[in-house]
């Protein structure tokens, strides 16, 4: 990803101000954020986050949100081939064939991509859209907690509209900037403590938060490419189990700033569940294309899979 300030908004074009912490533009037009990355460097103990780690940290609050996103996907329709994008060990994955989905998915990370083929998934390492062929249309196409780490957001909607059939649906889950801990980051940034901003975005880490969607500039952007939204919710953002090792999740916390924060959320929970989400999930479906040589690919690849809506069918 390049360093460089980015200029203009790209869901309404409007002129982005910034940078704030250094880092941050906003459009102060469509309440999208959009960051420069940082550099990660060895000094910052980035590369010392191990995924073993980070399947503790988050198993337990995605295997939750995980089945709340099928089920939405299940009340609108979802059937047929399914494609996650980044999905890393294939938990998503393990869901969605109990669910009956023919699922394949795309993971970034070698080692990570490969740990999820040894447990018998469907899944391919490299980058979206370039591992795909020309050819390849699912019936659902679905992002947990990965939009936000795309460098283009506008590339990334184009070439989902080219991987989801015509009357396919499309479900992103990411970080909703409406949320009660975002808020208080931007709070506590204002008077001077920046770690829970720079937490929230990843700083330092090795993937990034490069973006922050109101829901309302998620849906204004898909529009543009075909995308109608037909369903949005919260999604929990917080839970007790697994809440110790998500804070360890970070080697730069200290145990003591761990344990405070630990015993904070704790006992805050409660109050945090009434109060707006940090994730949102918004589910769309893609318009008819009335072009005669896309009828004829959704056909080839149809709701039972047949012809190619799998990874591995087309290779």
């Amino acid at each position: 990803m390049s360093a460089a300030a980015p200029a203009r908004c790209p869901v309404c074009g409007g002129t982005l101000r910034g940078p704030v912490a250094g880092f941050r533009y906003d459009c102060p037009d469509c309440a999208y954020a959009c960051a420069r990355p940082h550099p990660v460097t060895a000094g910052e103990g980035a590369a010392e986050l191990h995924e073993e780690r980070r399947e503790a940290a988050l198993a337990p609050l995605r295997a939750r949100n995980f089945e709340i996103v099928l089920d939405r996907l299940a009340a609108c329709g979802g059937r047929g081939t399914l494609l996650e994008v980044g999905c890393a060990h294939g938990w998503f994955l393990d869901a969605a064939r109990r669910r009956g989905y023919a699922a394949s998915g795309i993971e970034p990370d070698a080692a990570v991509a490969a740990q999820a083929v040894r447990r018998g998934h469907d899944v391919v390492h490299g980058l979206f859209p370039d591992v795909l062929s020309p050819g390849d249309r699912f019936d659902v196409v679905v992002f947990n907690d990965v939009f936000e780490h795309l460098p283009d957001p506008r590339a990334a909607f184009r070439a989902t509209a080219r991987a989801v059939r015509a009357g396919g649906l499309l479900a992103i889950n990411l970080p909703d900037s409406r949320g009660v801990f975002y808020r208080l980051a931007e709070a506590l940034r204002r008077v001077g403590w920046r770690a829970p901003h720079e937490r929230l975005w990843q700083v330092g880490f090795p993937s990034p938060h490069v973006s922050y969607f109101h829901p309302d500039a998620l849906t204004r952007l898909a529009s543009g490419f075909g995308f109608a939204e037909i369903d949005r919710r919260a999604l929990p953002s917080i839970a007790r189990q697994g809440l110790w090792q998500r804070l360890r999740y970070d080697p730069r916390a200290s145990r003591l700033s761990c344990a405070v924060t630990w015993l904070a959320v704790t006992l805050a929970v409660p109050v945090v569940r009434r109060l707006p989400s940090d994730i949102s999930l918004t589910v769309f479906r893609r318009a008819p294309d009335p072009r005669p040589a896309d009828h004829g690919d959704d056909e080839r690849t149809g709701a039972d899979g047949a012809g190619g809506g799998t990874i591995a069918a087309t290779r």
